[in-house]
């Protein structure tokens, strides 16, 4: 009888975190398709510099417009390792919640950069529709004060 109430509990928690995961996933790639995707280097009409310190991103609010191809160079300017993920606010949090329950685990969203102390990495986006989307650091006890907004003007 015992076992009957320990197992069914680990079940289900295993069962919902690998569909929570897996969800998140798709629904992140579908939110970024509506405003963003990889753009071509060649393409790029101007470069934003954002540093990541150890409690923030500088600037941590940018404007763009529709249809801009933008070259943004992210450094790492703090003493820990941060990342900086791309997606709605509502997927951002369900991702650093599975990050802070799974910190183990290979993660590989789309639009994310990982970045260690004083390094420094490119990510070229094209901004293909209106709106705002957010960005943070989903790393345990970062996102809370890591976070920014892309606000993407109309054309």
């Amino acid at each position: 009888m015992n076992r009957f109430f320990v197992i069914i509990p680990l079940v289900t928690l295993a069962l919902f975190s690998t569909n929570s995961y897996s969800s998140t996933n798709q629904s992140n790639r579908e939110v970024d398709a509506d405003i963003i995707r990889s753009g071509d280097p060649s393409e790029v009409s101007h470069t934003i510099k954002l540093t990541q310190v150890d409690n923030m991103f500088l600037p941590s609010e940018i404007t763009v417009n529709e249809g801009e191809t933008v070259r943004f160079v992210i450094k790492n300017g703090g003493n820990r390792k941060h990342e900086m993920l791309i997606g709605s606010m509502a997927e951002l949090k369900k991702i650093a919640n599975m990050r802070r329950m799974f910190p183990e685990k290979d993660h590989s969203e789309a639009h994310l950069m990982q970045l260690e102390p004083g390094e420094q990495k490119e990510l070229i986006l094209q901004f293909i529709g209106a709106g705002t989307i957010d960005f943070a650091c989903p790393l345990p006890g970062h996102f809370k004060k890591m976070r920014g907004k892309i606000t993407v003007e109309k054309k």
